[in-house]
């Protein structure tokens, strides 16, 4: 009997040992989902650096890997979904520039081209806009200068009226009154 027991013992001894090893380390794959994830909450909660520090540091920790390539990827698309000035669109075809680069296969590459084809037409109409804002100024600036200076002939005008009726009026006044 007591032999029995050892030998169940020694049977579910390996099992209870298993039990304690450590998991195994997440793969980069794995670990580029869970930091995309944590990226995503933290963009969409107002933490844009934060979700950007995330992705950087996801990159310098796996450099030349296909995870890091796609972090890049992501980094831009959170940069894109956040921009709000040229800067922004700027560090985002960077970031684009930079997964576009690479010659190595990537999963967004048909996306990303999409996108920097988008942000150089969205940087174009920019600066159609910027220019048709200057022109629409200066007509501005031109059209109340115009105005300013009709309301000075104006005012000119009026007084030499008024100068003229007080003569007038005076001449008048002058004047005997029976004739």
């Amino acid at each position: 009997m007591r032999r029995l027991l050892l030998l169940g013992a020694l049977a579910l001894a390996p099992g209870c040992v298993a039990g304690h090893q450590r998991p195994p380390e997440p793969t980069s794959a794995e670990q580029l989902v869970d930091v995309v994830t944590r990226a995503r909450i933290a963009a969409a909660s107002g933490q844009r650096d934060e979700a950007d520090r995330l992705l950087a540091g996801f990159v310098e920790a796996h450099p030349a890997t296909a995870e890091a390539r796609e972090a890049a990827y992501w980094r831009a698309i959170l940069r894109l979904e956040w921009a709000t000035s040229r800067a922004d669109r700027d560090e985002a075809k960077r970031n684009l520039d930079a997964y576009l680069a690479d010659t190595a296969m990537t999963a967004h590459t048909p996306e990303a081209r999409i996108l920097r084809h988008l942000l150089n037409a969205v940087d174009s109409a920019s600066q159609a806009s910027d220019s048709a804002n200057a022109a629409a100024r200066q007509a501005a600036a031109a059209r109340e200068e115009a105005l300013r200076k009709e309301i000075q002939t104006l005012k000119d005008e009026l007084v030499k009226t008024n100068e003229e009726l007080t003569r007038i009026k005076r001449r008048l006044g002058s004047r005997p009154q029976g004739r």
